[in-house]
């Protein structure tokens, strides 16, 4: 049957019995090699008895195979209950956490609803079960990207905490292409066009202030009195909690210190102070003007990308368009560099150097 299998002592490094493959003077353990089936055999008997190890050789000699273990490890529902634990621990914004919370949503509805049958075990994802996950998504191409990234960030704290060793969202045939959205500034008329449309003071005055402070819409939503002081408009931004000072004109002033208030708050609808329900309700809104006008793109961070533009192609550097915008030099370069305008110059120069000599025209 080609039945030939030894027992053998695989000695831990600073065992003094390590000469001795057989030795009883130790507690090694003792794995099992040779030939089995015809095909070569070397694997752990988990024991460090000989009188077991013994016995289950013969085991292995009669064709009797040993009983599955069950899984071991954390659970994949206790694993994300640890990482939004960290996250919550970390004192990440609360949008954020909403973010991880959806994807502990997500990820328990998958394997507890059956889409998984039988795993339940963390060590026992794979990345075709990723793959899986992945399909199920009704999201965007740039909202299914982030939410990878955010898988992927769950799965690197498991890794710190030993629970797997690989990262199963990490696969190149996970990647989402996403293709970029152009930082597309409003045109000078398009603004003029915009604040038009205005109802009343409370909708122009927010207009007014997207476009002068650059401020992304969640925070101009939540705008409280507190955020003005004289001719500056102070605050620390949810995205980032970057602090930013960002002096307005003085007839936006006058316009905010005239409208009534609502719990202290400039700009906010209904009674929530939710950042999403209240800035959804402005984004409705821009996006209706814009409809109407038959301005696309239409979402309201375009205002934010006017001011960058407006900053850049008037010759402000980068490192103060990002103390205005609360963002890092890095960002401004990577999404606005086409409106810096040294470099612009620079590139109008390079193309002007290249016409000298002309060139004759050739006529037929």
């Amino acid at each position: 049957m080609g039945l030939v299998l030894s027992i053998y002592r695989r000695h831990r490094e600073k065992c003094k019995y390590a000469p001795d493959r057989v030795s009883k003077q130790c507690r090694c353990p003792l794995w099992a090699t040779g030939t089995l089936e015809g095909k070569p055999y070397r694997k752990t008997l988990k024991t460090r008895s000989f009188e077991r190890a013994e016995q289950l050789k013969r085991r292995l000699e009669d064709g009797i195979k040993p009983p599955q273990e069950k899984p071991k490890g954390i659970t994949i529902k206790d694993a994300l209950a640890a990482f939004i634990e960290n996250c919550e621990q970390r004192n990440l914004t609360p949008k954020t956490l909403s973010k991880y919370r959806t994807l502990e949503t997500r990820l328990n509805d998958f394997v507890e609803l059956g889409s998984l049958p039988g795993l339940q075990r963390l060590a026992e994802l794979t990345g075709e079960h990723v793959r899986r996950f992945r399909a199920g998504w009704k999201l965007s191409p740039l909202t299914a990207s982030k939410e990878l990234g955010h898988l992927r960030t769950f799965f690197a704290f498991c890794i710190e905490n030993d629970w797997i060793t690989k990262n199963p969202a990490k696969a190149k045939t996970l990647k989402i292409k996403v293709n970029p959205n152009p930082r597309l500034p409003f045109s000078e008329q398009e603004i003029q066009n915009i604040l038009a449309q205005a109802k009343n003071d409370r909708e122009l005055a927010f207009l007014l202030t997207l476009r002068h402070t650059g401020l992304r819409i969640g925070d101009t939503a939540l705008l409280r009195v507190s955020h003005l002081s004289g001719s500056r408009v102070h605050l620390y931004t949810t995205k980032a909690g970057t602090p930013v000072s960002i002096l307005v004109p003085p007839n936006l002033v006058s316009l905010l210190k005239s409208l009534p208030l609502k719990g202290g708050y400039f700009f906010l609808r209904g009674e929530s102070i939710h950042p999403h329900s209240t800035s959804d309700a402005w984004r409705k809104r821009i996006k209706a003007i814009c409809k109407n006008l038959k301005i696309v793109p239409d979402h309201p961070h375009r205002f934010r990308h006017t001011l960058a533009a407006d900053l850049l192609t008037k010759g402000v550097s980068v490192e103060n368009v990002a103390a205005i915008l609360g963002n890092s030099p890095a960002i401004v370069m990577k999404h606005y560099s086409q409106w810096i305008r040294t470099r612009q110059d620079a590139l109008d120069a390079a193309l002007e150097s290249t016409w000298k000599p002309q060139l004759a025209l050739v006529k037929k």
